[in-house]
């Protein structure tokens, strides 16, 4: 499958060599010489005496370079979140036995391994997350593994008619990495590149409307991946004219649950919205809507890679599993894995999520609650910054609330809310915090999840005391 993405790229230099492959603020790359620097760093690479090459850079072309020469070099490369702290950055290099690591230079700096890690033969990619957990975990994939899924979204979604698309996140997030840089590249388009503070957005966790908004413009982006956070920012400015819903062509939208409100407004304003799902163990995408016929409140059937069954009522996944985890051979060469979250097929074979499996809150009535569909209604209220529900058989449902500002009436915003909600779900109580969920506090993972053990655990001294309408807690 390599090979035939060589072959790919090799044509592209021939037929199109003008044509923009990459670019960013300082660096544009036509399909010709996105060919030639490939070719001469892989050829470097080679002559080189490393195996296992860490990429610690921001979003860049020369990102892209280098990740395409080590991959077709048939090394490893090991991509290192921006997001990190720079404990779990020193984790992952002792962790992943790098032999040398790249930064933003290109500069390369030898590194002093005394422990060599264990990886399962044919690793072409070591993509980490920090999970719930916040310990990095790295995730072995093979060529064939990322390649595979570019394949069967080019045969889902390739006759689109997109020539430009936008990073939004980390390229050492698979999912941006495959769906969006390789499957455009496979295609033929345009991969433009900037850093988070042009494209107005802050860490996990801030986004400044107004400089997103600039920025979609400014590059006139025609695809883009997105998680629900960024989608609603979209809908904001197309509702109050600061965007035109025309000049997108793909909104791909996954990482978390997307509230059913935000579709509609989505559908409404005829956005091109089409929801999928995956995870990194799986190559990044399982399934994935059709363009021609999207099936609104689901995430699609599964791709042509995929197999997808539902066992217990989770989803289980196999014909795409990641070679395994890093230094665990137990875990090698999976033939099916169980992915966490509960999920059922509609009549149509179109998957539907129904939360994950761990975050499942149990009430003391013994009714099931899926936290995230409560966080994501909540979350639409432009009052609101950040919200987590938490709740068990001895905690009635609690919203803890971080506001955009002083002066909201949270009791108000949480009546109005559980007005439309089933009595089993309504929202008990909530907190107002004045300290954001963040990466640097642990409440976040890189990748804007919420760590729900960490801020149970550091507000747990306040939620069993009821909470008053104009409590804060610092």
């Amino acid at each position: 499958m390599l090979e035939l993405f060589v072959q790919r790229l090799r044509d592209y230099a021939e037929t199109q060599p003008n044509h923009h492959a990459l670019a960013d603020e300082s660096i544009t790359l036509t399909y010709s010489q996105l060919w030639e620097r490939v070719q001469q760093l892989t050829a470097t690479i080679r002559q080189a005496p490393y195996q296992r090459i860490a990429l610690d850079m921001e979003n860049s072309v020369n990102w892209v370079v280098y990740d395409l020469a080590i991959v077709l070099s048939e090394r490893v490369c090991i991509p290192i979140p921006p997001f990190f702290t720079p404990q779990q950055r020193l984790d992952v290099l002792r962790d992943c036995g790098a032999d040398v690591v790249i930064s933003a230079n290109g500069k390369m700096q030898p590194l002093s391994q005394t422990t060599s890690a264990e990886l399962p033969t044919g690793t072409a990619k070591i993509t980490y997350t920090s999970g719930s957990t916040g310990i990095p975990k790295g995730v072995c994939l093979s060529a064939a593994n990322m390649l595979k899924t570019v394949f069967a979204l080019a045969e889902r979604i390739g006759h689109v008619n997109t020539k430009r698309h936008l990073v939004l996140m980390p390229l050492a997030v698979l999912l941006e990495n495959v769906a969006g840089v390789y499957l455009s590249l496979w295609l033929g388009h345009e991969v433009v590149l900037d850093s988070p503070e042009n494209l107005g957005i802050t860490g996990s966790s801030s986004l400044d409307l107004s400089s997103f908004s600039v920025a979609l413009k400014r590059y006139k982006a025609q695809s883009l991946i997105l998680t629900p956070a960024l989608l609603a920012a979209i809908v904001h400015n197309v509702e109050n004219n600061q965007l035109d819903a025309t000049t997108f062509k793909l909104l791909a939208v996954g990482g978390a649950r997307l509230p059913e409100p935000l579709e509609q407004r989505a559908y409404a304003l005829q956005l091109p919205l089409l929801q999928g799902y995956g995870l990194s163990e799986f190559g990044s995408v399982v399934t994935f809507n059709s363009p021609i016929n999207p099936a609104p409140g689901t995430v699609g059937k599964p791709l042509a890679h995929a197999k997808v069954e539902i066992k217990e009522n989770e989803v289980w996944v196999s014909g795409n599993c990641m070679l395994g985890y890093l230094n665990q051979p137990q875990t090698w060469y999976p033939e099916a894995l169980p992915t966490g979250d509960l999920g059922q097929f509609d009549a149509c074979g179109n998957l539907q999520l129904l939360g994950r499996k761990k975050n499942t809150i149990v009430t003391a009535y013994g009714r099931n609650v899926d936290p995230e569909w409560l966080e994501g209604l909540i979350a639409l209220e432009p009052e609101i910054s950040q919200v987590v529900v938490l709740g068990d058989e001895q905690l009635p449902l609690t919203a803890l609330l971080v506001p955009h500002q002083d002066g909201m009436d949270a009791a108000k915003l949480i009546e109005r809310i559980n007005r439309d909600l089933p009595d089993y779900a309504k929202i008990h109580q909530f907190k107002l915090l004045s300290t954001p969920f963040t990466v640097a506090n642990e409440q976040l993972t890189g990748t804007g999840r919420l760590r729900r053990d960490v801020i149970r655990a550091h507000y747990e001294p306040i939620l069993f005391v009821n909470a008053m309408p104009h409590e804060v807690i610092l």
